[in-house]
């Protein structure tokens, strides 16, 4: 958003408080939430939308109703942050455990990563 009041205006409409899906974690002040890509395709693809920033290598766009997305968010005395997010398949014929990974770059370096490869 370019403007602050674009920002404040969302935030005034929008009844999102965490992500849609299962909160399957939480610890401290860390949470964790499953999100099923083909109930909340609309998300999952904005979650790729928003790795596609950071990201080069990220190509799943459209197709999210085969994946899982696990969101990593932190809570302070305000509000809840997303930190991160991994995805994988529902059902990898490889077995793979992820997909695409990202931690936000605010986060980047306080070990995140590392948390959300060893939940995955």
């Amino acid at each position: 958003m370019k403007r602050k009041e674009q920002l404040q205006r969302h935030m005034g409409k929008c009844d999102l408080k965490h992500p849609p899906g299962d909160e399957i974690y939480r610890s401290g002040t860390l949470s964790m939430f499953e999100v099923d890509g083909k109930k909340n395709k609309v998300y999952g693809q904005n979650l790729c939308y928003w790795a596609k920033l950071f990201l080069v290598h990220e190509s799943l766009y459209y197709d999210v109703n085969l994946f899982l997305f696990y969101v990593l968010r932190e809570c302070d005395d305000r509000r809840c942050h997303m930190v991160g997010y991994f995805s994988k398949e529902k059902h990898s014929e490889e077995s793979y455990n992820l997909d695409c990974i990202l931690t936000l770059p605010p986060y980047q370096r306080k070990g995140y990563g590392k948390f959300l490869i060893a939940f995955s």
